[in-house]
């Protein structure tokens, strides 16, 4: 069985803060001090639009359920975007081009991560004009070190745990669709 994962959302009350956090953590990965298996930052400037930057990710899988977190956290056309853009920038584009948009969008929208709507709501909710939030997968093993370092600096932090067989069923899709893209 898969190594259980969490979601954790640290939401910090500005922009800089979170680009702060976003580098400490880069730079714990590259010199393998810390293993995500994707993360990003989200940011709601002042005049209520939200964006993607910074993204990250080891992991397409992971990279995809955080692109359409953010789908459902900033809307239709965000959930397309964010989904696109996080897969194409872990993929380099090839397989974000071959599952199509708007399917993967879908996909991550259903219900089938289990990811309860009022953890949604709640994470929107803490989302106000001028903060940003770091969004990030963790395996079970790296999530204490994730939470020390985001903890102290953030306003709130939000947390999903993704139970083994959820991880198991969906990391198995989605190399399932690789290899079929690959026969194609």
């Amino acid at each position: 069985m898969k190594a259980d994962k969490k979601l954790i959302i640290a939401v910090y009350d500005n922009e800089k803060k979170a680009q702060e956090e976003f580098d400490i953590l880069f730079s714990k990965e590259k010199k393998d001090e810390l293993d995500l298996s994707a993360y990003t930052v989200i940011t709601k400037k002042e005049n209520g639009k939200t964006e993607l930057h910074d993204t990250v990710g080891r992991d397409a899988f992971w990279g995809a359920v955080i692109g359409g977190l953010v789908m459902l956290l900033i809307g239709p056309f965000g959930a397309i975007y964010g989904a696109a853009l996080f897969t194409a920038e872990v993929l380099a584009g090839s397989m974000a081009a071959s599952i199509g948009v708007g399917a993967l969008a879908g996909w991550l929208k259903s219900d089938a991560l289990n990811i309860p709507i009022d953890l949604i709501k709640d994470i929107k909710d803490s989302l106000k004009p001028g903060s940003s939030a770091i969004v990030a997968v963790a395996e079970e093993d790296w999530v204490d070190d994730v939470e020390r370092l985001l903890k102290p600096n953030s306003e709130m932090m939000h947390e999903y745990q993704f139970n083994g067989s959820v991880v198991e069923k969906f990391e198995n899709d989605w190399k399932e669709h690789h290899k079929q893209e690959i026969v194609e």
